[in-house]
């Protein structure tokens, strides 16, 4: 499935400001500069630096904002849509990949710094695992997609693929069950509702498991 993907830029060592010199200097017809926004996250105590794409290339006009994530390693935690109400998955990655190949490679030449750019496919073996990932198409392929799992047998095959992801010990993000359930067949909403009772009853059996 597609995913959203993250940009982590670790500087080893080289000087923020520098490079974000760097990153305004290549600044141009589609990408600028937003110090209004930086200074408004420094109303909130945190350092960021703001950059706004303007709409060419078909793709909708966005802001992203740099945010330190770990010592010295610097991401883009999200990308808004300054138009539309959101971006599709496509959209994001693209604005994403066009900040990385306009502003941020040419800046990183003849640095220490690293660049990472996240894949934009992922699967669900790979995150739980085969078992789970069965557990969870059983699922989807035999539950009433209007009544989500209220029927007994529907509600007991769900409860296998809740007790298979915790037996696996690995971690399941809302974003990622909500896109597999929405290309399993379900309808956005049950997929949001059905991630979101993931999340709780996730966090219900670690309670359990613990106490």
């Amino acid at each position: 499935m597609k995913i959203f993907q993250d940009l982590y830029i670790d500087l080893h060592g080289y000087d923020i400001e520098s490079f974000i010199e760097q990153l305004t200097r290549y600044c141009g017809k589609s990408w600028k500069r937003n110090f209004d926004r930086e200074e408004n996250a420094r109303y909130f105590t945190e350092k960021a630096f703001a950059f706004e794409y303007g709409g060419e290339n078909g793709l909708p006009q966005a802001g992203l904002t740099l945010f330190e994530k770990d010592q010295g390693v610097w991401h883009v935690p999200n990308i808004v849509p300054l138009k539309s109400s959101q971006l599709s998955v496509d959209e994001y990655n693209s604005l994403l990949v066009d900040f990385k190949t306009t502003l941020v490679d040419p800046s990183v030449q003849n640095t220490p710094i690293k660049v990472e750019l996240t894949n934009e496919q992922t699967f669900l073996e790979d995150i739980v695992g085969n078992e789970a990932a069965d557990a969870l198409r059983r699922f989807s392929s035999l539950a009433n997609k209007s009544t989500g799992y209220s029927h007994p047998y529907d509600k007991r095959r769900w409860f296998e693929f809740l007790s298979t992801v915790q037996k696996s010990g690995k971690k399941l993000s809302y974003e990622v069950l909500k896109a597999t359930l929405i290309e399993q067949g379900w309808s956005e909403e049950w997929a949001h509702d059905l991630a979101c009772e993931f999340e709780y009853s996730q966090a219900l059996l670690d309670f359990a498991k613990e106490a």
